[in-house]
């Protein structure tokens, strides 16, 4: 059995014992709702992405799509191709304002190939990393609600990383 074969079967065998994280949310994948102009989210949730590194890859009136190469020798060496052999983790946001609210339902993503017509991506919204999304969903919205401005609440939401909020998140209660 050659080694990617066997590296495979074990990652999905690791993959399939881990629970995953489940939102109580009407999407079901990290989502809150801000009272607060579509406008002011987008640009707090895209600068605040900018900072954390991820480049915009799509800004549309309901979507934002950013990414940034994952850094993680396992996971590139589990997920790549010979095509290319880095892959881009990927959050996609969607933005709904109804009335005076904002409701933001995001999708995370594991992407091989990117840009290319041999693009696929594997659905992460519910791994444990989601819960450093949501987490910074949840800070955006006590910073807007709270009566910060758009630059305040993306200063403060960009000093931790995505992985530092989940880690902080996965930590019991003391």
């Amino acid at each position: 059995m050659n080694w990617q074969v066997f590296t495979a079967i074990a990652a999905v065998t690791i993959l399939c014992g881990c629970q995953g994280v489940q939102y109580n949310t009407p999407s079901g994948r990290p989502e809150v709702t801000i009272k607060a102009p579509a406008k002011d989210v987008k640009t707090v949730f895209v600068g605040t992405l900018t900072n954390l590194r991820y480049s915009l890859k799509k800004d549309s009136d309901f979507q934002i799509v950013m990414e940034k190469p994952i850094d993680n020798a396992m996971v590139n060496v589990l997920m790549s191709s010979q095509y290319d052999p880095t892959v881009e983790a990927r959050i996609t946001a969607t933005f709904l304002e109804i009335g005076p609210e904002t409701r933001v339902t995001t999708e995370l993503g594991v992407i091989r190939n990117g840009g290319s017509a041999f693009e696929a991506s594997t659905d992460v919204s519910n791994s444990n990393d989601s819960r450093g999304v949501q987490a910074l969903l949840q800070e955006i919205k006590a910073g807007l609600e709270g009566g910060q401005t758009v630059e305040q609440v993306t200063t403060t939401a960009s000093q931790r990383s995505i992985t530092d909020r989940a880690k902080a998140a996965m930590k019991p209660a003391q």
